[in-house]
């Protein structure tokens, strides 16, 4: 089963977006734009996390149409992040949001990874 995302934004609203270095050097934007701030400046640039959003405070990226203001150069957290997920549909119940409806698989590769994904277990971790 594959299913596609419907732009609730749930994800980049309500859960922790952190992003690193690589994330940073790809999309610039992200230190400029870090809401939260960055986790222990102490650390080497190359350790430090930043961090782009969490609960009740959205991702600066997301638009007004529940979409990626920075989609090609996203963190790697959120292209992670798969629609159908066991926290993309915590957050769906938990909001009153209906549930993603299935697709037609595209290929038999990205439908088992799909899959196996969405079969996981909750985690108890916030990121998204």
């Amino acid at each position: 089963m594959t299913l596609s995302c419907d732009c609730c934004g749930l994800c980049c609203q309500q859960l922790i977006v952190e992003t690193d270095a690589v994330d940073v050097l790809r999309e610039p934007r992200i230190d400029a734009e870090r809401p939260i701030g960055r986790r222990a400046p102490d650390l080497s640039i190359l350790d430090a996390c930043w961090i782009l959003a969490g609960p009740g405070m959205p991702c600066p990226f997301l638009t007004p149409e529940n979409r990626c203001g920075i989609y090609a150069t996203r963190p790697n957290t959120c292209v992670a992040f798969i629609a159908g997920s066991s926290k993309c549909l915590e957050l769906r119940r938990e909001f009153g949001v209906p549930p993603l409806v299935p697709l037609p698989v595209a290929n038999a590769v990205e439908a088992e990874i799909t899959e196996a994904v969405i079969a996981e277990k909750p985690e108890d971790s916030g990121s998204a």
